[in-house]
């Protein structure tokens, strides 16, 4: 694909979930930990991760959105444009974290750069999953930038150190 078509697929993407993000938060579901605020979470952080690496957005700004979408359906969806300011909020606050999140990620894959190139080219899993579960830094943008750099991720090592974790959470019980 061109420039342009990605750049375009990424708007569409971004479009679709900023749809979903606010017209779920209107109707009551925020983000969180858990259940159906959980799905709202990782689409929002999803969102956010495309403008990242798609757009080079390093600043929030879906929240921005929220006003142009609360009027282009203000007579389907009343309820956005009614909690236009609340949603607007949410979401900035959300994405705001986030990009915290990555920003310390980033950092983090920068000073595993020397030690993973002489690992052979490649982050262990367990320090992947590391990022993921201490830093809430995502397997799958911990991979683009790997690649990158010219990285590889040890995938199956990051599923045993999951399965292992999981392990320990159940015999905690």
């Amino acid at each position: 694909a061109t420039e342009n078509e990605r750049t375009d697929i990424a708007i569409r993407v971004l479009a679709d979930h900023i749809r979903a993000i606010a017209f779920t938060i209107a109707d009551g579901q925020l983000p969180s930990n858990v259940k159906a605020g959980y799905v709202i979470r990782r689409i929002l952080r999803r969102a956010v991760r495309y403008a990242f690496s798609s757009l080079n957005q390093k600043q929030p700004f879906l929240y921005k959105l929220v006003p142009v979408l609360a009027d282009q359906m203000a007579g389907i969806f009343p309820e956005l444009k009614a909690q236009q300011a609340f949603v607007t909020r949410v979401i900035e606050e959300e994405e705001i974290a986030f990009l915290k999140t990555l920003e310390t990620g980033l950092r983090r894959l920068d000073a595993l750069d020397e030690a993973a190139h002489a690992n052979g080219g490649v982050i262990d899993g367990q320090t992947a999953f590391e990022l993921s579960d201490t830093f809430g830094f995502p397997l799958d943008l911990t991979a683009l930038i790997a690649r990158e750099k010219g990285l590889m991720v040890d995938e199956e090592g990051f599923k045993k150190a999951l399965e292992a974790q999981k392990n320990r959470s159940r015999n905690a019980q």
